[in-house]
Order: structure tokens, then C-alpha cells, then sequence
């Protein structure tokens, strides 16, 4: 038997060997990309979500994502609440629920038990004021509030945009055969409709007017914080409230213009750590690069034809 490697043998007597390289060489084991990898990861995060989800709601679980600042600070614009069935006897004063209001039975709120007597419940939100013009039944009930995830009803909104952008962007770049240029615009790309989601959306920073009255030295307002983040709310001219989400203050205005109306203007209120986390978010493209680096310039082979991609050694023996 004669043995054959990547080195040409010298000749023999019973012949001679020749080593042909039909293509590049190429290792046994396959190396697997991080993109693949990354990929199969975010799969089975996103199959473990729905599994979790789906017997969740198996259970007579409920989720529903807080759109109005009734709840204030307990709940703020943008909290994914999560609920499970109850019995109005299994309910106390305190209680978060999940109800359709008797007088639209289509839609559904969530606020407090601020009363409960001979099996019926009265509700309120916590920056209402007021009771709810509504007596509740056991028939009006959801369910009982179990979870209260603040921030993650938003994430659940920028969904849909960053999965229709990222998979676009993914479609657009494998048409890009060198690897450098191919990641480079991936990285682009994602930075882009992370951004277009955020403008779109707009969960980070927001306010609401609750109510405004006019005095004869100009204007009050109540506002709320209806965004992710602490604010900073001026009005021109007058005072200024600092607020973090789902937080109620009053703001003063000295004067209004011609048409009754006045402008308050809102930017981030972040101390010195909330800042330096925000660069490092807006940094990540950047750190990737630095950190991770791009791939060596060159077709990448997953993109090259199957023509193109290296053989294995072959061998023939002559006699």
C-alpha cells in the first residue's frame, strides 16, 4: 500500500506518486462563524420566549402594555403587565387588576382596588384623583396583576421595526462577497434602524399635560413623565420640573403668547453614571470594531460559489 501526504515522494521502484492540490487547503473541522453562531443563539432566545409565552397563556395568563400614565410611578406608559385569573374573594384593598370597565366592555384598564365590599370592587389610578365612575363585578375581571415590568412594553413595540430592519439588512449585505465590507455594512446598517426605531417610536423621552389652568399671572400645568428616562421640563420663561417616569409635577408659566398657548421644552436629567451608560450604548458600533475587529479582507466563503471553495487533496499512483 502506498502513502500519500502533502509533500511529493521520491521516486520508487514499484513507481511513482503524485500529489495533485486541486484547490487550497482546507482544514477537517469546518470553522464555524460567529454570525452563525450569534444567529442560532438569538433563535433559540427567541423559541424559549414564545415557548414561555404560550404557556403562560395556557394558564389563563394574560399581558397587556400600559398605554395611558393613570398608574404614575407604579406603572408607567410603556410597562408590560402580566396577570393571572382571581376570584374577587381572592382580591384586597391594594390590588393591582386588569378589568373590562362596565361602560366599554371592549376595552380594558388596569388600576388599583381602592375598595372592596359584599363581593363588589371599586378601582382608581393613582394619579386620578378620583374614583372610577364604575362598580366591578367578578365578570368584569382579568385577572389579578402579578408582574409589573416597566420598560418592557416599549421594547415589545420597537419589535417589530428592528426585526423587519435587521432581517432587510441582512438580505441587502449578503450580496456583499469581501467579508470586511460585508460586516461594515452590517454594523451600518444595524446602527441605522436601531436609530429610525427609536425616532419612530420614541420611547425614551416624553411628558403629558394632565391639566392646565390659567391665572392671572399666566398658566399652571400638571404634567406626567410618559418616557423611559428621568427628564428635565421648562417652560420658557418660567419654572422647571425634574421627572422620572411616570412622575407628577407642577410646572409654573409667567407669561403665554397672543394665541393663549405657552412651550415647554424637555431634555434628558441623567447624573454622571446615566450619562457614561448612554455613551457606551451609542459607542457599541465603535466598541465592536475595536474590541471584536472585522474580518481579514477577502471574499468571504460563505458567499463564494461552490466552484470556488477549496478541494480536498487527491492522489495518483503510477506505476
Amino acid at each position: 500500500m502506498t502513502n500519500a501526504d502533502a509533500t511529493p515522494a521520491p521516486s520508487t521502484a514499484g513507481g511513482s506518486v503524485q500529489v495533485g492540490w486541486r484547490g487550497a487547503h482546507r482544514p477537517g473541522r469546518r470553522r464555524i462563524r460567529t454570525s452563525t453562531l450569534a444567529m442560532w443563539g438569538w433563535m433559540a432566545l427567541a423559541a424559549g420566549v414564545v415557548i414561555a409565552a404560550l404557556a403562560f397563556h395556557a394558564g389563563g395568563g394574560r399581558w397587556f402594555i400600559i398605554e395611558t400614565p393613570s398608574m404614575g410611578e407604579a406603572a408607567p406608559v410603556g410597562t408590560l403587565v402580566l396577570t393571572q385569573p382571581a376570584a374577587v374573594s381572592d382580591l384586597a384593598v391594594g390590588d393591582i387588576i386588569s378589568f373590562h370597565p362596565p361602560t366599554a366592555p371592549d376595552g380594558v384598564y388596569t388600576h388599583r382596588i381602592v375598595a372592596l365590599e359584599s363581593g363588589e370592587v371599586q378601582t382608581e389610578g393613582d394619579i386620578n384623583g378620583v374614583r372610577d365612575p364604575w362598580t366591578l363585578s367578578g365578570g368584569d375581571l382579568i385577572g389579578k396583576t402579578t408582574a409589573v415590568l416597566p420598560g418592557v412594553g416599549w421594547l415589545i413595540r420597537c419589535l417589530p421595526w428592528l426585526f423587519l430592519g435587521g432581517l432587510g439588512v441582512w438580505i441587502i449585505t449578503r450580496f456583499i462577497r469581501t467579508a470586511t465590507r460585508r460586516v461594515s455594512w452590517l454594523i451600518l446598517g444595524w446602527s441605522l434602524v436601531a436609530s429610525i426605531t427609536g425616532f419612530v417610536v420614541r420611547p425614551f423621552v416624553g411628558v403629558a399635560v394632565l391639566t392646565s389652568k390659567v391665572t392671572d399671572e399666566g398658566a399652571v400645568a400638571n404634567l406626567v413623565s410618559t418616557g423611559l428616562l428621568p427628564i428635565r421640563v421648562q417652560a420658557v420663561g418660567g419654572s422647571y420640573l425634574e421627572l422620572v417616569p411616570g412622575q407628577v409635577g407642577t410646572i409654573t408659566v409667567p407669561t403665554l403668547a397672543e394665541s393663549g398657548t405657552y412651550k415647554l421644552v424637555t431634555n434628558l436629567d441623567l447624573d454622571l453614571w446615566g450619562w457614561v451608560a448612554m455613551g457606551l450604548v451609542c459607542a457599541i458600533p465603535l466598541l465592536w470594531c475595536l474590541i471584536v475587529g472585522l474580518p481579514p479582507d477577502g471574499p468571504d466563503e460563505a458567499a463564494r460559489p461552490a466552484r470556488e471553495r477549496p478541494r480536498a487533496l487527491t492522489a495518483r499512483t503510477a506505476s
